[in-house]
């Protein structure tokens, strides 16, 4: 069960991180807004982690 949810939140992560990298690719590419971006996308990435590192710290 345990495999059932990391594997569940890891593609979360990586269908984040493809989303964001397409986004910036497509459209207008101001250099403002794919700076802030890739900002706002590390930020969440960085969050997530923190969650499962909380989420697994708990399981122990």
């Amino acid at each position: 069960m345990n495999r059932n949810k990391t594997a569940a939140i890891t593609t979360a992560c990586v269908g984040m991180a493809v989303g964001a990298a397409a986004y910036m690719m497509s459209g207008n590419n101001a250099k403002s807004r794919t700076k802030k971006l890739r900002k706002s996308t590390g930020r969440a990435l960085r969050q997530v982690g923190d969650f499962i590192d909380n989420v697994s710290y708990m399981m122990k």
